[in-house]
């Protein structure tokens, strides 16, 4: 892998990050349009780290810094997103507590095992188990959750901008709203599943590692 900052994939993580700043600008702003245009930004950057991805593939420019800036990327939007919805009471506040911690676990053995040249997807993937590669890195897996993601953020903060006005019906409005709860729960949960296996064999491949420098030294 090459060294490489501005790659187009990197540069498009970079502008991901910033429009995320823009989108949390729009979403405590009170006005109708505003919030309007909050979920359909929401979306783009969501689309954006679908982009940064294919175009890493497309133009041969994967490199060790792009997936740790798209991980990085990920877990910035992701967090902040979710704390900006827990705090305008759109969903619960575990979501970001469970979100945050499990990026705390995922994100520190992953960088750990970097040191020893081992990556969170690709060739020299942490992960050793079928169903550990399947549910961290797979495109049905990757996607669905991207998915996830858009539908929960998108559909929120749509319902609370169109609960400020009378267009629709408020049980409509109300509807919606549920909808995108139970969609952000079942995030939380996926989140949760896919954190999982990192954190389970990447203990276990810690205490490989590890062993076998204990062994050097001895």
């Amino acid at each position: 892998m090459r060294f490489k900052l501005l790659t187009w994939p990197n540069r498009i993580t970079l502008l991901r990050i910033g429009l995320l700043f823009i989108l949390v600008v729009l979403i405590y702003d009170k006005q109708f349009w505003m919030r309007l245009l909050a979920s359909g930004l929401s979306i783009l950057i969501i689309i954006m780290d679908w982009l940064d991805g294919y175009l890493a593939r497309k133009l041969d420019e994967k490199t060790i810094l792009g997936s740790l800036l798209d991980i990085a990327g990920d877990r910035i939007v992701e967090v902040v997103l979710w704390i900006c919805l827990a705090d305008i009471r759109l969903v619960p506040v575990w979501i970001p507590v469970v979100v945050i911690s499990r990026g705390i676990f995922t994100d520190t053995i992953r960088g750990y095992v970097l040191r020893y040249g081992y990556t969170a997807f690709g060739q020299k993937s942490m992960m050793r188990t079928g169903l550990g590669k399947f549910l961290t890195g797979s495109p049905i897996m990757r996607s669905g959750y991207a998915v996830l993601k858009a539908i929960s953020f998108s559909l929120l903060l749509l319902a609370s901008a169109f609960r400020k006005v009378g267009i629709f019906p408020q049980n409509w409005v109300e509807i919606a709203l549920n909808i995108g709860f139970w969609v952000a729960i079942t995030t939380a949960v996926v989140c949760l599943i896919r954190g999982l296996p990192v954190i389970i064999e990447g203990t276990a491949l810690i205490h490989e590692l590890d062993s076998k420098v204990g062994e050097k030294a001895s």
